[in-house]
């Protein structure tokens, strides 16, 4: 399905946003077309308090920039209010059953729930147990809102969306696990470089490929030829700090001036960020002209807000 020939209705199915898997094209479409809209408006300084009297809460397990950043700004431009949850200064860092927490948190007049750093069978329990809606910020398998921002970003600068092409280069991490569930669903295809033992999840593969093309590879010329989009993110992310085997293991993927010469002419770069200039890519290619980083970071705000607005609102 063509995202330029698609009219939007401005609502979702969903109740709440777990992981990419549960959406259709149309309902990821929805979300791109709201937040172009919420760009528009961004750019203008209007703001829209669709979330008046409204307060969400961010209950996050680790730490973070944009994802923090990027709803507690959200939040504020669409006239609502946010509670930064630590988890760890939370009962569930004390054993607190999920049930609990997600029953308490809707009692007390919390419009919806974003969750950053749990694994996927306590998403689940948690929205079982919700009455109000449930974001996955962030899980160990899956970044939807991430994907989404890409997704939208990929959009605006190419204008369309089907029949391109994106590499990934690197950890098969929940990065990677997203871009496949993501981008074969509005039929991009996907290429996948990683070292034998790092590929993403089999299951997630063989979903990807009931829709559009993805290859799994070890070889970065392979995957990055004729690419659209060459993409990168963290060779190792907080739980695997001292994975030194892994960072062995990674360090040929790095994402340099001579692996871009594989892509198209007019291809970009992109990296969700944090970025390790020298690791995963050098700093020719993240702070040079192909480079949309920084694009593709301001969008989780405007993501954010869209998913905000179809799920709350």
């Amino acid at each position: 399905m063509d995202i330029n020939r698609y009219s939007p209705k401005f609502k979702l199915k969903q109740t709440n946003l777990l992981r990419l898997a549960d959406l259709t094209a149309e309902e990821i479409f929805e979300i791109l077309y709201a937040a172009k809209s919420f760009k528009k408006k961004f750019r203008v300084g209007e703001n829209t308090p669709i979330l008046k009297n409204k307060t969400i809460a961010l209950l996050f397990g680790n730490a973070s920039t944009r994802t923090r950043v990027s709803f507690e700004m959200g939040i504020r431009q669409l006239g609502g209010d946010y509670l930064f949850l630590p988890k760890n200064e939370t009962q569930l860092s004390r054993g607190e059953s999920i049930k609990d927490t997600a029953v308490m948190l809707g009692r007390y007049g919390i419009s919806a729930i974003v969750l950053r750093a749990f694994n996927e069978e306590q998403l689940a329990q948690f929205a079982s147990f919700s009455e109000i809606p449930v974001i996955n910020g962030i899980s160990e398998e899956s970044h939807p809102l991430q994907v989404l921002s890409d997704l939208f970003t990929i959009w605006e600068n190419k204008g369309r969306l089907d029949n391109l092409k994106i590499a990934y280069i690197g950890d098969g991490n929940n990065v990677a696990n997203s871009l496949s569930m993501g981008c074969t669903t509005v039929n991009m295809d996907i290429a996948i470089a990683s070292p034998h033992g790092y590929s993403p999840a089999k299951s997630i593969v063989e979903r990807g490929m009931q829709y559009s093309n993805v290859l799994i590879t070890d070889d970065i010329a392979e995957a990055v030829r004729g690419a659209d989009v060459v993409y990168t993110d963290v060779f190792i992310s907080m739980s695997d700090e001292d994975d030194e085997r892994k960072r062995a293991k990674l360090a040929r993927y790095r994402v340099t001036q001579e692996v871009m010469q594989y892509a198209k002419e007019d291809a970009v770069f992109m990296h969700c960020m944090p970025a390790h200039r020298g690791e995963e890519v050098s700093a020719e290619v993240l702070d040079g002209p192909q480079s949309i980083v920084y694009t593709q970071a301001e969008n989780r705000l405007h993501i954010n807000k869209a998913v905000l607005a179809l799920l709350v609102s």
